[in-house]
């Protein structure tokens, strides 16, 4: 019980570091990116919380060959902010 709190302790940790990040916050206001959060079956894989799983989605592997989606998606160093 308490090694999933502490889980999703620190996810809720890692979030709140990702969206002071002005990086990842260009990501995902990127309006593809925004369209793709619309998805349904995306929606559902991102509830997973797999990143293995988000990664391989086809619509989001479509969204990361946008070369200006791609560039800000390069941007965001997740060591980077680990450290904060």
């Amino acid at each position: 019980m308490f090694g999933k709190m502490k889980g999703m302790m620190d996810q809720m940790q890692m979030m709140q570091r990702l969206m002071k990040d002005e990086n990842f916050r260009a990501f995902v206001s990127h309006p593809k990116v925004q369209e793709l959060f619309k998805d349904p079956t995306f929606k559902e894989v991102a509830k997973t919380q797999d990143f293995m799983k988000i990664a391989a989605h086809p619509k989001f592997a479509a969204v990361l060959r946008d070369p200006e989606v791609a560039a800000l998606m390069a941007k965001i160093n997740p060591q980077q902010l680990m450290q904060k």
